[in-house]
């Protein structure tokens, strides 16, 4: 995605954004990891550092972003409110740290680990 400004563009790569939002997603509490956008034959593998942004989809619709975040959530926790934190803490990232504005943003739970 191209943020022009007086100067030129800046252009912000899928991955760079996927990587900012997977970051700040895994800094919640509650959260044991990211799962693969699709898990292939019913497994779900944790991701963590590295490999978090290949939990996170991104779409540019209307010029803003559109993120899908695929997570894996502690046991005995509600579910209902990691969720609203890592949206929280995923779209002020997200928007702090490209200038971007965030359309929406979805958790999928795939999976509740002890």
């Amino acid at each position: 995605m191209k943020v022009n400004n007086e100067l030129g563009y800046i252009d912000i790569t899928r991955k760079a954004i996927a990587d900012i939002a997977g970051n700040a997603a895994m800094e919640c509490y509650g959260l044991v990891g990211m799962a693969h956008k699709r898990g292939k034959d019913g497994l779900i593998e944790i991701l963590s550092g590295d490999q978090a942004n290949k939990g996170v989809g991104v779409i540019i619709e209307d010029d803003r972003l559109v993120i899908d975040l695929y997570v894996i959530v502690e046991y005995a926790i509600k579910i209902s409110v990691v969720a609203e934190n890592i949206i929280s803490n995923v779209k002020y990232r997200v928007e702090k740290e490209t200038s971007l504005k965030v359309k929406r943003i979805s958790v999928n739970v795939v999976s509740v680990r002890v």
